[in-house]
């Protein structure tokens, strides 16, 4: 009776022994894990920041106005070119031929449906006598 009740000790003791180290073992690679993925966070902070000086150095207002210099070939500017808003011809409204075909037919107005789900709303059906 001893001996069985020694042997499952025994068992018992390595049972928790092998749980603890497995616990233990997992612990440490989730922090290696952990670790990893914070060398990540601080690398894609350091990619963020570079580009965020890379997009500085290339919007700076004197390269930008010597590239317009040398593509655009711009030339100042010149008192008759600043007019009033009222002084722009008017566009009018530009209707295409779609639009144009349905104003003819009369179906460019909008039409006075019922809304669905207000009350009131119903919608009527005809049948045909056979």
């Amino acid at each position: 009776m001893w001996r069985i009740f020694h042997l499952f000790a025994i068992a018992a003791l390595i049972g928790s022994a092998v749980y603890a180290y497995s616990i233990k073992y997992e612990t440490i690679y989730y922090s290696e894990q952990i670790v990893k993925i914070q060398h990540e966070i601080d690398k894609e902070h350091d990619q963020i920041g570079m580009l965020r000086a890379e997009w500085a150095h290339l919007t700076r207002p004197e390269r930008i106005q010597k590239l317009a210099d040398q593509h655009l070939q711009s030339q100042d500017l010149q008192l008759s070119q600043i007019v009033r808003v009222s002084d722009l011809p008017d566009r009018g409204t530009k209707i295409d031929d779609i639009g144009r075909k349905l104003d003819d037919l009369g179906l460019a107005v909008p039409t006075n449906t019922p809304a669905a789900g207000k009350v009131g709303a119903t919608a009527t059906t005809t049948t045909s006598p056979r």
